[in-house]
């Protein structure tokens, strides 16, 4: 049939009955070149219920006007969905969806071969969906989030952080299920609108979405799984069906939120082309009607009884349920119908928690062993050196814990040093180069390891991308070697051994399924809240946070468990972090850590010391000259030893590791004093008995002493490139000048030549024409990945003929003020490079094979900054960008120096070395 139907007939049969269509050109365009590929998704809660007949009833149009179908069975969003489907159902759930939704389509007369059935979690889990949705994380504030899910995820007093996750992982299915549309009820409007403003951030084109309305149920209101009187389930009885319809609203005369006239409307006329009222012959008889405006008509006149509508639908649904009824009395439907929806009876008691005694809790998924991904440094952990083993266990927490603020779980740690030696990690997020503050956890680390301790170093690479991209995910691989090298590089200058410590890249085990899955039900249990109180302190404070900050603490407490160790180490700063592992992690069947706190040393500024502060530190690879000028700059009043970063660090730093700390002075003043012990050294500064200006230098002695191997290891021709292409030169990249806010496009004096300003698109040209009154000019038609193609007029006709255009992926540079060139109006500019000479010529840029319209191109060290809505003409921005836009000699497009790239690779012209960018 599909075959024989026109593109417009198909249209007209895929947008009959629905409310609404988002990319109604785009639809059509597909349809006038191939079937079109939709999905419709459900969520394997509750039930389902007879108002999924009218999706199915839709599902028969898509498959009569030969459109490609996918179901997805959404476990996974199941389970998002403040824990509707508890995870040790949703196998069963799935199951028990895709027989039922199955024997529907089959009682609708739809032949189930020309459907293909999907699970979310067969993909949802894998690398790389997950890595897109912490991607997507970074883009999507909370607010955007939230506002996204209102209509579909359930609302409770105290949200969970997973409602926030479910509509992005709903807008990243339709990429990785390779569809043109989603389909799906009105009430998902958001959650598509919210499709539509980010999927093109991450390369992906923009979807059309197909929306049914809101068919009320039974009580008026919109027809629920988890609301019994709304509802008819499809496994009813005949007299389920008669009782529920008896009291269902249906007051005579009233067409406003009426359930049952809408199944006559959405279910039975789509399906059978006409409906049968039954009724006495002494009131009429019956009456067939073949539109459902003359039975919606005559049922406002009061032309068609409550009664003889309700017992007219009685028929034709217990024609429908018929099928599936007679299926699920085989043994096996009703023992699977059984254990996917037990009896709450014979489940967990009223109230009770997960885990406090539920049968099914035999099933939960804490029983499962997941450990961690592999290690990148290949320095297996030795046993304890002879001077741990000699120490006593009450010795070794001396040794642990000196030194530290705070120690939660005291008493666990001293049980574990009775029985064995203590396994610890420490990780740092891999963002700024890492500081001379750094030496306060290295010098804890070595008391850990003469403690007899496994130590882990775990480098954060995700959590850096997630604190609200702090570090661009281009840059974290470069990050993560620069942090392994620098970090080694304090370890040997301090004298620790590193074949007694593990490092660990947080990517390698972050990103598996297991990992994965311990974050979604960690998700379903902490709620909004915690997750922001929790990360207050340490996930940089913005003015429209982003939902990445809220899964930081989530995924540094499941770090512990992952990583197999007893104890986490950090900073003060961290402690909500920690409380809020001590709080949730039990929750999963994992144990309670220890949590050891450094307190927060001071910067030279007097302020806690920060990478992104450059007055408050002093960097690893700073010269001799470098560190003197900081430290004169340092605050160090005389006699104040609150906030003084110079005593922090004598403190933390120097008798840890050296035992002593001597002051250089002039004879005349007193000449040399060595001190044992750190308390001396404070007394005589409070009582001004030492000068800060003998103090900044005797600390400078020092921290030069142990910056010296650092510098040196550095000066390799290795070690400086990887130095430079982890952290370019900010006046190569973008910068913040003074007041300018975060991601490009702020205000900052140096955002007026940062390429990420421009928002270059992949284009498909779909028409090309003569423009009617320039010869010179044609008028194209380009698909950018939005609602509708742009117009766009281009000079091109001297250089190419309207075949090489056709169909032809190209560039766009798409936020110019729009033009009228000789009266059309031009939306974009054509990239092309180009030759000047007799004669010119001229090549449209190409993006790598297999781009997509709507994918984001930009230019490589410049991933992360946010192109501006429209470009200033005033500004002249797009003109002082382009003349460093150039083809390579290898035919690759570049600025400065710097590829242009999309996901898929470099940006190329086909034979123009050397030619200029416009």
């Amino acid at each position: 049939m599909a075959d024989q139907l026109s593109p417009d007939e198909k249209f007209d049969l895929i947008s009959r009955n629905l409310q609404e269509v988002l990319g109604e050109e785009k639809l059509k365009q597909v349809l006038s070149e191939r079937e079109l590929k939709v999905y419709w998704g459900t969520a394997t809660t509750g039930k389902p219920h007879i108002a999924y007949f009218v999706p199915m009833s839709k599902i028969a149009d898509f498959l009569k006007a030969g459109c490609e179908v996918t179901i997805l069975f959404a476990d996974l969003h199941a389970f998002l969905d403040n824990m509707k489907a508890p995870w040790e159902l949703l196998e069963l759930r799935v199951k028990y969806y895709e027989q039922v939704i199955k024997a529907m389509l089959e009682s609708i007369g739809v032949p189930l071969d020309n459907l293909k059935f999907v699970k979310g979690s067969d993909f949802q889990l894998s690398r790389e969906y997950t890595l897109d949705v912490y991607r997507l994380s970074t883009m999507v504030t909370e607010h955007d989030a939230k506002k996204a899910g209102a209509e579909v995820v359930k609302q409770v007093e105290h949200p969970m952080l997973s409602g926030l996750l479910y509509p992005g992982l709903q807008a990243l299915d339709e990429e990785y299920l390779k569809v043109d549309s989603q389909f799906g009820g009105v009430d998902q409007r958001k959650i598509f609108t919210l499709a539509e403003k980010y999927l093109p951030s991450l390369g992906y084109a923009k979807r059309v979405h197909l929306m049914n309305p809101m068919v009320p149920g039974l009580t008026g209101a919109k027809m629920s799984s988890s609301e019994e009187d709304s509802k008819i389930d499809l496994l009813d009885s005949k007299e389920d069906v008669k009782k529920k319809l008896e009291k269902a609203f249906c007051e005579p005369g009233n067409i406003a939120n009426n359930g049952v006239l809408s199944f006559v409307k959405h279910v039975v006329f789509p399906l059978r082309g006409e409906f049968r009222i039954k009724r006495d012959p002494k009131l009429g008889g019956d009456k067939i009607y073949t539109a459902f405006e003359e039975v919606e008509k005559e049922f406002a006149e009061e032309l068609i009884h409550p009664g003889d509508l309700k017992a007219s639908v009685e028929n034709s649904l217990n024609q429908l349920l018929d099928p599936s009824r007679k299926k699920f009395e085989s043994p096996e439907l009703r023992k699977l119908t059984n254990t996917a929806y037990p009896n709450p009876s014979k489940t967990r008691g009223k109230g009770a928690k997960a885990g406090e005694g539920g049968e099914d809790d035999e099933l939960a998924l804490s029983k499962l062993d997941i450990g961690v991904g592999e290690i990148i440094s290949e320095n297996p952990v030795r046993r304890p050196s002879t001077m741990a083993e000699q120490l006593s266990p009450d010795e070794k927490f001396n040794l642990i814990s000196r030194n530290l603020q705070e120690v939660l779980g005291e008493e666990k740690l001293k049980q574990v040093l009775q029985e064995r030696d203590l396994k610890v990690y420490w990780g740092t997020a891999t963002t700024g180069k890492p500081h001379i503050g750094y030496f306060v956890s290295m010098s804890k680390i070595a008391d850990f390891l003469k403690a007899g301790c496994e130590v882990t170093l775990l480098f954060a690479d995700l959590h850096a991308f997630l604190d609200n991209m702090k570090a661009p995910w281009e840059l974290l691989e470069l990050r993560v070697k620069y942090y392994e090298q620098v970090i080694k590089a304090m370890l040997e200058s301090i004298g620790v051994p590193l074949d007694n410590l593990k490092f660990v890249k947080g990517t390698d085990f972050q990103l598996s399924r297991e990992y994965t899955l311990d974050v979604y039900r960690l998700s379903s249990m902490v709620t909004q809240h915690d997750a922001k109180k929790a990360g207050a302190e340490v996930v940089k404070q913005v003015e429209h946070p982003m939902l990445s900050g809220l899964l930081y603490p989530v995924l540094q407490a499941l770090d512990e468990e992952s990583l197999k160790v007893d104890a986490q180490f950090g900073g003060v700063d961290q402690r909500e972090i920690f409380t809020l592992a001590e709080k949730y992690l039990p929750s999963l069947g994992y144990a309670k850590r220890v949590h050891l706190m450094n307190p927060m040393v001071p910067g030279l500024t007097g302020v806690k010391m920060s990478s992104s502060e450059e007055e408050s530190q002093i960097d690893l690879l700073d010269s001799k000259e470098d560190v003197k000028k900081k430290l004169k700059k340092a605050f160090c009043e005389p006699g104040n030893i609150v906030n003084n970063g110079l005593l922090s660090f004598v403190r933390h730093v120097v008798f840890p590791l050296r035992g002593e700390f001597c002051i250089k002075r002039d004879p005349k003043w007193g000449g040399d004093k060595i001190y044992t012990a750190f308390e001396e050294v404070e007394k005589e500064f409070a009582e001004e008995l030492i000068h800060p200006g003998d103090l900044k230098a005797s600390v400078e002695v020092t921290l030069n002493q142990l910056l010296d191997p650092i510098r040196k290891k550095f000066e390799s021709p290795e070690l400086r490139k990887l130095t430079n292409t982890a952290y370019p030169n900010p006046s190569k990249t973008k910068s913040g000048g003074k007041g300018a806010k975060a991601a490009a496009g702020g205000g900052g004096e140096d955002d007026e030549l940062a390429p990420s300003r421009l928002d270059i698109r992949v284009g498909k040209i779909i028409s090309v024409e003569r423009h009617p009154d320039a010869d010179s000019l044609y008028l194209e038609k380009i698909d950018v990945g939005e609602a509708e193609p742009r117009t766009v007029v281009s000079g091109l006709v001297a250089y190419l003929s309207p075949e090489d255009l056709q169909d032809r992926m190209v560039l766009l540079l798409c936020n110019l003020k729009p033009q009228k060139m000789r009266g059309v109006e031009s939306q974009a500019m054509l990239l092309c490079a180009a030759i000047e000479g007799e004669p010119r010529r001229v090549e449209p840029l190409d993006p790598p094979v297999g781009s997509s319209p709507g994918e984001r191109v930009f230019v490589e060290g410049y991933e992360t900054g946010k192109a501006d809505e429209r470009l200033n003409p005033k500004k002249k921005v797009w003109e002082k960008l382009q003349v460093d836009l150039k083809v390579s000699d290898e035919c690759v497009a570049q600025w400065k120096d710097n590829q242009l790239m999309t996901k898929l690779g470099q940006i190329t012209c086909k034979t123009l070395k050397g030619g200029n960018i416009s």
